[in-house]
C-alpha cells in the first residue's frame, strides 16, 4: 500500500506544483495591476473596492501570453532538476545512459512536429469541433492577441520546453516505469489534452500528444519532443500571423494537408525504427 501510495504522489506532485506556481504568479500579476490603478488615497477614500472583478478577469486575459510565459520561466529550472534527478536514478539503476541523437534526426523531429500540426489541425477543421466549442473560439483569441514577438517567446519556446518537462519528462516517464509504453503514451496525452480546457484543443492535444512521447520512447531524450513541440508551434504561429488570407483556398489546404499528412506518416515510420543507443555509466547498481 505505501509503495502503491508513493507512485501515485510521484505523479500528482509535478501537477500541484504547477498550479501552485501558476496561481502565485497569477496572484502577483493582479497584485501589481492593482497597485497601479489606484493610491493609497483612493482606496482609502473607496473602502478598498475601486477596481471590478472585469476589470480583472480583463488584465488577465490582456496579458495573459505574459503571464504563462513567466509561469513557464519560472517551472522549467524545477522540472530540469527533476528530471535530472530522475534519469540518474534510472542510469545507476541500469547501468547505461542513451546517446544523443544526431543533428539529421532531430531535424526529422522538427519537420515532423511541423507536418503533424497541419495534419492534426486539418483533421480537427474537418471534424467541425471548432464550432462546438465557444472556449476554444476564446483561447485562440488571447493566444494569438500579442505581439508576433510575444508569440513566439510564449508558445514557441517558453510553453514547449514546459509542457514537455512537464508531461513527458515527468507525467509519462514516470507512468512508464509502471506499465508498458502503450498506456503510459495514452493516459499521459489525456491528460495533456484535458490539461488545455476545451475540447478542440483536447482532441488536438491528445493526438499531438501520442506523437510526442511516441519520439520520446524512441529516442529517449527530452530534447526530441521538445523540438516537436517547437516545430508545431512555430508552424501554427507563422501561419495564423503572416499567411495571407487568400492562399487560404480549398485547393491549397487540401494540397498542403496531404502532403503535410505524408511527410508525418514517413517521419513516424522512421522514427519507429530508430533504436537509441545505451551507453554504460560509472556507479551504476549493476
Amino acid at each position: 500500500m505505501k509503495k502503491i501510495f508513493i507512485e501515485i504522489w510521484r505523479l500528482v506532485y509535478p501537477v500541484l506544483i504547477y498550479f501552485a506556481v501558476a496561481l502565485l504568479v497569477e496572484i502577483g500579476a493582479l497584485m501589481y495591476y492593482i497597485s497601479t490603478q489606484i493610491s493609497g488615497l483612493d482606496f482609502l477614500l473607496s473602502g478598498g473596492v475601486v477596481i471590478t472583478q472585469e476589470e480583472l478577469a480583463g488584465f488577465i486575459n490582456k496579458y495573459s501570453l505574459q503571464i504563462t510565459a513567466l509561469t513557464n520561466t519560472v517551472l522549467i529550472p524545477v522540472f530540469l532538476i527533476f528530471l535530472h534527478g530522475d534519469n540518474k536514478k534510472r542510469q545507476r539503476a541500469c547501468g547505461f545512459k542513451y546517446a544523443m541523437p544526431g543533428i539529421k534526426d532531430f531535424i526529422f523531429i522538427i519537420v515532423l512536429g511541423m507536418a503533424a500540426a497541419v495534419s492534426v489541425n486539418a483533421v480537427v477543421s474537418l471534424s467541425g469541433l471548432a464550432y462546438l466549442s465557444p472556449k476554444y473560439q476564446e483561447v485562440s483569441q488571447i493566444i494569438y492577441s500579442g505581439s508576433i514577438a510575444m508569440e513566439i517567446l510564449s508558445a514557441v519556446i517558453a510553453a514547449p520546453v514546459l509542457e514537455e518537462l512537464f508531461f513527458r519528462g515527468m507525467i509519462y516517464q514516470r507512468l512508464r516505469g509502471y506499465c508498458d509504453a502503450v498506456p503510459a503514451i495514452l493516459i499521459s496525452s489525456a491528460f495533456f489534452g484535458a490539461f488545455h480546457g476545451n475540447l478542440v484543443q483536447f482532441v488536438y492535444a491528445f493526438l499531438i500528444g501520442c506523437m510526442l512521447a511516441f519520439v520520446y520512447e524512441k529516442l529517449k531524450t527530452i530534447w526530441a519532443p521538445v523540438l516537436f513541440h517547437v516545430g508545431a508551434n512555430l508552424l501554427s504561429v507563422l501561419i495564423t500571423e503572416l499567411l495571407p488570407e487568400s492562399f487560404m483556398t480549398v485547393l491549397t489546404v487540401l494540397g498542403s494537408m496531404v502532403v503535410c499528412v505524408v511527410i508525418t506518416v514517413v517521419l513516424l515510420k522512421y522514427v519507429s525504427r530508430y533504436q537509441a543507443v545505451e551507453v554504460p555509466v560509472e556507479g551504476s547498481e549493476g
